[in-house]
């Protein structure tokens, strides 16, 4: 086990299997931290995905390689958080699982980035019975430890309510921003003989990716297909169990040939695939939905669900189609944004104001007192 610099920032990610959203949050503030020469490190049970190949900076991840067995695991972080020395930095638990096991490992006075809270795991077994009532049994829980002294963080109002209810604690709101390498926007994106669409996700029931192929198989059956009025196509990035079911359904529907599955794209390809899009989908419930930014950065539009946190600043600017309400409002939302895009009307205004990655890093670590 690699032995942290004294007054090292501890970030605890609990078991780090892929690369995702939360994943790429850590590294963010991980590198403000480090360009102000200020140390921190990961602290994890297993390393899956080699975390540190991701970061653009030189990265130390702890871990702690227990024996199977949550007791095992929480004994293991317990003997970690008993070995730092008197007076550390407080530790940054990134997550709702992080912070169920801080509180059981007798952290107090910890800080959380809650990136999801239960209701926004999209998983259907969280509805039986059994599961609610061990995640009623994890909140009190975690509550417990987030009302300790610590802050907990999270990016929209959404969530904000969320922890209101579930852990009865007022959150501090950091706006996340978009993890985009080019240094600027590219804010032209005319739309000459064929209109490109976009959505990158995990291709799961959550992400509600079947709203839009039926969307766009409704708007192909209009007294005037959308076809007629500009050539589409759809381009969907993210690997995910759906992928076989929601091919044939385009087929079905008679858009197949309109839609293209990539699967897992490298990003250089996602870069390309953003270059052409001229309107980026999200219709999922997000706790923030970073995605959104991300394209925004670089000049694309966005039609999103009021459910997505991240739509709280993007209420008031033709840049964002906004719907609330089920899949009955996709439809008129997607056309809607599509007439947008082809009518330019989000150009003749500013794009409205973006956070930047920066900003939500220094603002993270300044509530942790870490500065």
């Amino acid at each position: 086990m690699q032995t942290p610099s004294s007054g090292s920032r501890p970030i605890l990610i609990t078991e780090i299997d892929q690369f995702g959203g939360s994943e790429r949050s850590v590294l963010a503030l991980s590198r403000w931290l480090h360009q102000r020469n200020l140390p921190n490190h990961v602290v994890t049970y297993f390393d899956r995905c080699n975390l540190a190949q991701y970061a653009t900076h030189p990265l130390q991840v702890v871990e702690l390689k227990p024996s199977p067995g949550a007791r095992h695991k929480v004994a293991s972080l317990r003997t970690y958080f008993n070995q730092q020395p008197p007076n550390s930095p407080k530790p940054l638990a990134s997550g709702y699982q992080p912070a169920l096991h801080a509180t059981l490992a007798g952290q107090r006075g910890f800080h959380t980035l809650m990136h999801d809270t239960p209701s926004l795991f999209g998983d259907q077994d969280t509805r039986r019975a059994p599961i609610k009532l061990r995640i009623a049994v994890s909140n009190r829980i975690i509550g417990y430890g987030l009302r300790s002294g610590g802050n907990t963080i999270v990016t929209s109002e959404y969530l904000r309510s969320e922890c209101r209810k579930d852990f009865n604690i007022d959150a501090k709101i950091a706006r996340m921003g978009g993890l985009v390498t080019s240094p600027a926007a590219q804010l032209a994106h005319p739309v000459n003989d064929q209109l490109r669409m976009f959505s990158v996700c995990r291709i799961e029931p959550n992400k509600r990716i079947d709203w839009i192929i039926r969307a766009l198989a409704k708007l192909e059956r209009n007294e005037k297909p959308l076809s007629s009025l500009i050539d589409w196509r759809l381009d969907l990035a993210g690997k995910g169990s759906l992928i076989p079911s929601l091919t044939q359904m385009a087929q079905t529907l008679g858009i197949g040939d309109r839609i293209h599955f990539h699967g897992f794209v490298p990003d250089d390809d996602l870069e390309r695939l953003f270059s052409q899009t001229h309107l980026f989908l999200m219709p999922a419930v997000q706790g923030y939905g970073i995605p959104a930014i991300e394209s925004l950065h670089r000049g694309i539009p966005v039609l999103l669900h009021r459910e997505s946190g991240v739509s709280d600043i993007l209420l008031d600017t033709p840049w964002a189609t906004v719907f609330t309400g089920g899949e009955e409002n996709m439809t008129p939302a997607l056309q809607s944004a599509i007439e947008g895009i082809l009518e330019d009307k989000h150009h003749v205004v500013p794009q409205p104001h973006l956070p930047t990655e920066d900003e939500w890093a220094e603002r993270v670590a300044t509530l942790c007192n870490w500065l």
